[in-house]
């Protein structure tokens, strides 16, 4: 029992056999670079590769302060609902708040719409969970939350105890999604919190007409056929390889729950896109965007990134993704199509109730 309990207190308490025998000077010492980023995946569960976030819980005056600090934080509390029953209500008492979701379909411009959006809720009425694991959560935590954002796809619907859900998306060019998720993955270091990830490995060491080419790349739910994945199938779905007739009816799935959707965007009309949402939620005028984890400006925020030179859509390359868009191609289409006619309601309605 007491080896066992050893090695724990190695991982988030410093590294080697003497650990144990120094944690109680370490407590009262200020927390290291790898405290910090061993604090956030033993505590809070996820990664940290923000440096200025690791840097300022460096600057914490100990090791046992950056612990209190992790544990009483919002995002603790968060994960950890459970844990504070008192705080959380019987869901069946929030079924009728305003809640919205937004479908973050990756690479098409979202965390800068994420950031405008959740200006319109309370800090502790956003769900903090950004990946498709909402399922794990209970009704009763899911039930504190009024804004969803992340990279679910259409079944996260399903586990939020409302009546009424409103729902958000963004697309984007398909193929131009694909170079932009290239050149993202290309752009991160093989190390640290990255290492274990062989998308980014491949991405860092072929180009993109190869890397697209690779079966991990060709059976990553985020490269092959997203749309289709996201909005007509679930990303679970993906996983056990649906066959051809299940793809056709998780097409027209999609363009259904396209229709279905409160609003949405086009990440090419960008603020067309953003003033329209606002409209239909009956919001005052969209604030001013920032654009966030843009390729280009990753080395500037984190050294660890690397500059990454554009990507020209090649013959060769569009013949290797033909097929990762084929579904994606039709999805998007519909959708830009669908856009121009709400934009086209809308405008005829604001002419009639004008005087």
């Amino acid at each position: 029992m007491w080896k066992s309990i050893r090695p724990v207190i190695g991982i988030f308490g410093g590294t080697g056999s003497d650990s144990f025998e120094r944690s109680p000077l370490k407590f009262l010492e200020s927390p290291t670079r790898e405290d910090v980023l061993n604090g956030f995946r033993l505590i809070l569960g996820r990664d940290l590769s923000d440096e200025n976030a690791i840097n300022e819980h460096m600057r914490l005056g100990s090791f046992d302060q950056l612990r209190r600090v992790l544990l009483g934080s919002e995002e603790f509390k968060g994960r950890y609902r459970a844990m504070f029953p008192e705080e959380y209500p019987h869901p069946s008492l929030s079924m009728r708040r305003d809640t919205l979701v937004f479908i973050h379909l990756q690479k098409t411009g979202g965390s800068s719409l994420r950031t405008m959006l959740e200006k319109q809720f309370p800090p502790d009425r956003r769900c903090p969970i950004r990946d498709d694991k909402l399922h794990l959560l209970t009704a009763a935590e899911l039930g504190h939350y009024d804004f969803y954002s992340g990279h679910f796809d259409r079944s996260c619907l399903c586990v939020i105890p409302r009546n009424t859900i409103k729902t958000l998306t963004l697309l984007r060019e398909p193929r131009a999604r694909l170079i932009s998720l290239y050149r993202f993955l290309r752009s991160h270091p093989t190390r640290d919190e990255f290492a274990s990830d062989p998308v980014i490995r491949l991405a860092n060491e072929l180009r993109a007409e190869r890397f697209f080419a690779t079966r991990e790349a060709r059976t990553h739910y985020a490269i092959s056929n997203h749309y289709l994945t996201a909005l007509g199938g679930s990303y679970a779905w993906f996983g056990r390889s649906p066959a051809k007739e299940e793809l056709s009816a998780a097409l027209e799935e999609a363009k259904r729950q396209i229709h279905a959707l409160t609003a949405f965007g086009i990440t090419e009309r960008f603020a067309e896109s953003a003033t329209y949402i606002w409209r239909t939620l009956n919001w005052p005028s969209p604030p001013g965007m920032e654009s966030l984890y843009v390729t280009d400006k990753l080395s500037k925020q984190d050294a660890r990134f690397q500059r990454v030179p554009p990507v020209s859509m090649t013959s060769e390359l569009a013949a290797v993704i033909a097929d990762l868009v084929a579904y994606d191609d039709e999805i998007y289409r519909f959708a830009v199509s669908e856009f121009e006619r709400r934009l086209s309601v809308l405008s005829d309605t604001r002419e009639a109730a004008s005087p």
